[in-house]
């Protein structure tokens, strides 16, 4: 797999613009070339205490952090070098994102190693700038060290002048400015954003999104917002961003209040999405007084917002378009006699508007971005066929199943009580002995569900369907689930088996048949119409998800998120996962900082003496040599060590007690069973194969709710009370009812 090493001086929790930009950019490259993966090196902010507070993008897939507390610049360098010389070899390029390496250690090594190597200037760091903050007796060393650099990537047309003009070589300079993404607006979101600012529907609202600090001048803003109001007298400014400079927001709370503007101004603070906030807007007003780029304006103008941005000569000429995009304005009374033209104008606001989407939207397309950026890495090649020119997926970068950087612990609502949530994969009927096949997609079991009710009545449970596209496509596979769910007996979820699920657009074939192995929109398109396929079949929108054969891949999070899904159950523990590494916990926990989708693993553990060894000895004990050699099952035998599921297929009962008794020692209170519609059918799971099958198949759920009940004192529960309390699983069931 290709690697790209970025390398930034600041990243989070001090962030910058080229921070923001990299995270953007890092996930329509992983779009566009799924098979390039994305690193960063961070060498001048020290690692967050809590390690979540890096885990904002899914698609860097490591972020290292070299400073430390008291560590000097030399001490910084020489860590800095060492580090090059140990992980270099995993890169196939490096692009410094910010000059961190004034030493050159590090280009020096990656030269040497035949390492593709970018420099970007995206602020005051082109390079005669750079060479010019050395001792002069150095500069001359300095530009031959510059000279290592296979490509100079400038993001404004000033910044690529200064550096074509000190002499590099033309053919490694590159104009590319920063891609935006503009994600959809949802309905309702405009009168939702003003409401919390107290806007009615014909106050013009000005926009500012920026760190606050001097450099970006809020303050210009704040002082003009009177003359606005004289033309506009609802006018008011918002200011999204964080705090940078402390002594410096006193100092515009102190002028608000001055002014008398205390409920025209909202400090809004940092937000890890701006974009509710562009479409709470009418105005972007931007007073910066320098900017390698501002991606701020383009990102407003491609919100239909016209924008009144301070003239950064080589900067935003371009596209700042007086009269046809927006204003410029040099001075304070420019800024006032613009604004308030606009303020005062909604004809002109929407027409300026609508001009600078269409622009912003052509000029700044971030998949044109990301191919050029990709093609300066050597990577050209990598990118798919047609990715290019798809349209923005809009996905979230926020969330994941596999990096455990992302999850937070979910505390289950109530009191001590064990909850047992029953959880059916409704699914065709295919062998799975046999190469995958499209054409295998019969749901005639579907209609053998009620055997299975008979034991759901008796013990008050209400199983989860997480059904599957040929269940909701056909009306054999749907009409058996839609009786269920209209009597208010079971739950509808979704599960993606992709071989069985369009578009198909990937090749037949074993690794395929994982859905976190797909290109991510891909696997968005199939999640999406699966989603609407069950919606269309069953008239309510699924809320739950698993990906069939637990085959969750880097950005599924992210898409469920995308989709509005609030819970996923994809973790197997205790099982090696698709692309390697183990899950061992069956605990619930949160796939996101927001906590806004929760991860429900099926409940597996190992059990036995030696199970707490398990994270050292079960990649070895279980491996499939071990096992054919009789070791697995020589240390179950003996106690020291088993693997079990909560599962009827393949487990016996005993089996199962043993685990739940073995988990709820440990402290878990959720427990998830799990297994297949069609083993409800003789001959189609390899776990049922005739009648006496089934019988002894709905025997064994019958004793281990009764087990559950009984010995644990435990009782049935839904996925919306572990998710959302005990009060709203009420209220879910009685409007299902």
């Amino acid at each position: 797999m290709p690697r790209v090493l970025h390398v930034l001086k600041y990243y989070r929790p001090a962030f910058t613009g080229e921070g923001v930009f990299l995270e953007r950019s890092s996930a329509v490259m992983q779009e566009m070339a799924p098979d390039v993966e994305h690193e960063l090196l961070v060498t001048h902010t020290p690692a967050p205490a809590d390690r979540g507070d890096a885990a904002t993008c899914s698609t860097l897939s490591r972020v290292t952090y070299l400073s430390g507390a008291g560590l000097s610049a030399l001490a910084l360098h020489l860590r800095l070098a060492a580090w090059f010389a140990a992980h270099l070899g995993r890169y196939d390029a490096v692009h410094f994102r910010t000059h961190a390496d004034w030493y050159f250690a590090g280009p020096m090594l990656a030269k040497a190693m035949g390492r593709r190597l970018v420099l970007s200037a995206t602020l005051d760091d082109s390079i005669p700038v750079l060479v010019s903050r050395y001792r002069p007796a150095l500069r001359a060393l300095a530009t031959r060290g510059f000279r290592l650099f296979d490509a100079f990537l400038s993001i404004s047309p000033k910044l690529d002048a200064e550096t074509r003009g000190f002499g590099m070589p033309p053919e490694r300079c590159h104009l590319i400015p920063c891609g935006i993404t503009v994600p959809p607006t949802p309905t309702g979101q405009r009168a939702a954003m003003r409401s919390r600012i107290g806007a009615a529907p014909g106050d013009p609202v000005l926009l500012f999104v920026g760190g606050l600090c001097a450099r970006k001048d809020p303050l210009t803003l704040i002082e003009g917002l009177p003359a606005i109001r004289r033309a506009a007298p609802g006018a008011r400014l918002v200011l999204v961003g964080p705090e940078l400079e402390p002594a410096y927001v006193v100092a515009l709370r102190d002028r608000v209040a001055a002014l008398g503007l205390d409920g025209a101004v909202t400090f809004a603070g940092e937000q890890l999405d701006p974009h509710p906030w562009f479409a709470a807007a009418d105005i972007l007003a931007f007073a910066s007084r320098m900017e390698g780029f501002g991606t701020v304006v383009p990102e407003a103008m491609a919100h239909g917002l016209p924008v009144v941005a301070r003239r950064l000569p080589g900067v935003n000429e371009d596209f700042v378009i007086p009269d046809e995009t927006g204003f410029l304005f040099e001075t304070r009374t420019g800024f006032e006699v613009a604004a308030a033209r606009l303020a005062a104008d909604p004809a002109l606001r929407q027409r300026l508007g609508a001009a600078g989407r269409r622009l912003a939207r052509e000029k700044f397309s971030m998949r044109a971005v990301a191919a050029r950026t990709l093609a300066l890495y050597g990577l050209a090649g990598h990118i798919l066929p047609g990715s290019a020119a798809e349209p923005e997926s809009a996905l979230p970068i926020t969330a994941s199943i596999p990096d455990a950087r992302f999850h937070r612990p979910a505390a289950t609502p109530g009191d001590d009580t064990p909850l047992l949530l029953t959880t059916v994969d409704a699914e065709e009927e295919f062998d799975w002995a046999r190469p995958f096949s499209r054409d295998h997609d019969a749901v005639s079991s579907m209609s053998r569900q009620h055997l299975a009710h008979r034991v759901f009545e008796r013990h008050g449970v209400v199983p989860l369907y997480l059904a599957d596209y040929p269940v909701a496509a056909q009306e054999e596979g749907a009409a058996p689930l839609r009786e269920l769910l209209a009597d208010g007996v079971a739950e509808l979820g979704a599960q993606l088996h992709p071989w069985v699920t369009p578009p198909f657009d990937e090749v037949l074939s074993e690794r395929n048949s994982y859905a976190g192995n797909l290109p991510p929109l891909l696997e968005l398109e199939k999640a999406r119409r699966l989603t609407l396929a069950l919606e269309d079949a069953f008239g309510t929108q699924p809320r739950v998800f698993r990906t069939g054969r637990y085959g969750f891949g880097p950005r599924t999070a992210d898409i469920l998120l995308h989709l509005g899904y609030e819970a996923d159950s994809s973790v197997m523990p205790c099982w090696p996962r698709r692309g390697g590494g183990w899950s061992y916990s069956a605990r619930p926990f949160w796939l996101d900082r927001e906590r806004r989708l929760l991860e429900i693993p099926v409940s597996a553990a190992f059990v036995g003496r030696l199970s707490p060894l398990a994270p050292r000895l079960a990649p070895a004990l279980f491996h499939p040599a071990v096992a054919a050699a009789g070791v697995t099952g020589a240390a179950a035998k003996l106690g020291l060590m088993e693997r079990i599921r909560l599962s009827p297929e393949g487990m016996t009962l005993e089996e199962a007690k043993r685990l739940t008794r073995a988990m709820r020692a440990a402290g878990h209170r959720v427990f998830v069973l799990t297994y297949h519609s069609p083993s409800l059918a003789p001959g189609h799971t390899p776990y049922v194969r005739d009648q006496d099958g089934v019988r002894r198949f709905l025997d064994w759920l019958d004793g281990y709710y009764a087990f559950f009940r009984e010995e644990l004192g435990g009782r049935p529960a839904s996925w919306r009370e572990v998710r959302h309390g005990a009060a709203a699983a009420a209220t879910a069931a009685v409007a299902a009812r």
